[in-house]
């Protein structure tokens, strides 16, 4: 594997004391068993309005869309639609989780997509299909077992859990993809305690990021781990832009600056009344000049 790698460090937030990284990783891990619990009965509701890519965020093994609150705040508030999958419980087949992901993003109409996928998630966006990844920009994985977990023994009893062993024709196959992918990368820790070795969340490539703080749960719940990943997103978006379509405006009638008028000038016709004249008379008129009446002149505003 290359060791060439990129340390994540923020421009706001400090790496913690060591002390307060082991306080905060254990406080993280029973808001995710809790949010495990009450999660049978309430979901995170999605953000869908935004004018940058959308973001799909899919959690890991026992996980709940509950746990991305913090990140999807962090996103939504910065102009990204944002999706958390239902996956119902995360300790089945790994590949059904795939089609359901498939199906949602197809459901949903989302297309462009960043899909962020912790721990187990990121297995899951590996499995989607050429129908699925035509919709998805890129993928980001957040201690993502890439070539399993030896952790996973502790767990036989779950088909999901057989599959994260190292080993494993699951696994074997996901790295073969993760190869092949151009457009995935991973974030993970040194310190990661679920994932063992902690190597094995890394997939080899020269801009894998390691957080400086220690916690598998760290990587997404904890300040810095929300930094990371959405600053990775925001450099991503800076490098390709989403388009902004074009908003096609009804044609405007131009008018011109001065008003149309149109001069009416009707003619007043007299009657000829044929009288007998004597000639004095005529004399007469023909050496008065008669005034003409002028003609009413009407303007009709349009």
């Amino acid at each position: 594997m290359n060791d060439d790698h990129l340390v994540y460090v923020s421009d706001n937030l400090s790496v913690r004391n060591p002390i307060l990284q082991f306080f905060a990783e254990k406080w993280y891990v029973i808001l995710y068993f809790w949010h495990a619990i009450i999660g049978i009965f309430i979901q995170l509701e999605d953000s869908p309005e935004g004018d940058k890519r959308p973001v799909v965020l899919i959690p890991g093994f026992l996980g709940r869309t509950l746990s991305w609150e913090p990140m999807l705040k962090h996103l939504s508030v910065n102009g990204h639609p944002v999706y958390t999958v239902p996956l119902g419980f995360q300790m089945g087949n790994i590949r059904s989780k795939s089609r359901i992901l498939e199906e949602y993003l197809i459901q949903k109409k989302i297309k462009d997509c960043y899909i962020v996928g912790h721990s187990m998630g990121g297995l899951i966006a590996a499995g989607l299909t050429y129908k699925g990844r035509d919709r998805v920009k890129k993928i980001f994985i957040a201690g993502t077992p890439v070539r399993g977990t030896y952790l996973a023994y502790a767990a036989p009893i779950f088909i999901g859990a057989w599959q994260m062993m190292p080993g494993s024709k699951f696994i074997k196959e996901t790295v073969e993809v993760f190869e092949k992918l151009p457009n995935v990368q991973s974030v993970f820790t040194q310190k990661d305690q679920i994932i063992l070795p902690s190597e094995n969340s890394r997939l080899g490539h020269f801009d894998d990021v390691e957080l400086p703080e220690a916690g598998h749960m760290n990587l997404f719940m904890g300040p810095l781990g929300i930094a990371c990943l959405f600053d990775l997103i925001t450099a991503e978006e800076n490098k390709d832009p989403k388009p902004i379509p074009k908003k096609t405006e009804p044609q405007k009638q131009v008018e011109s600056s001065q008003a149309i008028t149109q001069k009416i000038q009707p003619t007043s016709k007299k009657k000829n009344v044929s009288k007998k004249t004597s000639p004095k008379k005529a004399s007469l008129k023909r050496q008065t000049p008669i005034a003409k009446k002028k003609g009413i002149v009407k303007k009709k505003k349009r």
